[in-house]
């Protein structure tokens, strides 16, 4: 087999894997609601599920003996001011993007959102751990595999995949509908386009 072969076959093997194992994750929440009655540990296993794409890029560049390799290139490229400067503006837009829907919709966005300050940082604490975990995955390594000639092609076929990994969270753990699901899909191949650009440009997780 040629390695380009093989390399599909590696992406296509890490991609099931990565879907079947963090569907596993909320089996017994699923079950839980059917009225199965598991051990508490079990239900646990819900919040494994973020940790699922990085353990399993893990796995698979152990596998490869390119563990070494592998994490060295996700970390490669230098972070400059140019580089923060830019992720300031795009957290400015966020935010403002944030405030113009709070406005249009007629909703607050951010009410009784936190309970306290500890409970906001220790929220933040969490979403940049669980951030970083899974842009080791995706970006770090999906989007670094993938063969596409086209930089363009490459970041929205992980964006398309991000989202659909994202189902059983959606689905089952936050019981959204349809439309909620709908809109989130395009969100989160938005915000794909923008890590996969960012990554691209400065070959760094990190940012």
């Amino acid at each position: 087999m040629t390695s380009t072969y093989q390399n599909k076959l590696k992406i296509l093997f890490w991609i099931l894997a990565v879907y079947v194992l963090s569907f596993i994750c909320y089996v017994p929440t699923l079950l839980e609601r059917h009225g199965v009655i598991f051990p508490r540990e079990f239900l646990l296993l819900k919040y494994l599920f973020v940790c699922i794409p990085a353990m399993t890029t893990i796995a698979l560049s152990i596998y490869e003996h390119s563990f070494q390799e592998c994490f060295v290139r996700m970390f490669s490229g230098k972070i400059t001011i140019r580089h923060i400067l830019n992720w300031i503006a795009v957290l400015i837009v966020g935010i403002a993007a944030n405030h113009c829907y709070s406005y249009i919709a007629g909703v607050s966005v951010y009410q009784n959102a936190y309970v306290s300050f500890t409970a906001f940082f220790m929220s933040c604490v969490y979403l940049l751990m669980t951030a970083f975990l899974e842009e080791l995955a995706w970006r770090g390594f999906l989007l670094e595999r993938l063969p596409f000639k086209k930089k363009i092609h490459r970041i929205l076929f992980v964006g398309v995949i991000w989202a659909m990994w994202h189902m059983p969270m959606w689905v089952i753990r936050n019981s959204l509908g349809m439309e909620q699901i709908g809109f989130l899909c395009v969100w989160t191949l938005l915000i794909s386009i923008v890590l996969g650009e960012t990554y691209d440009r400065c070959r760094n997780v990190l940012l």
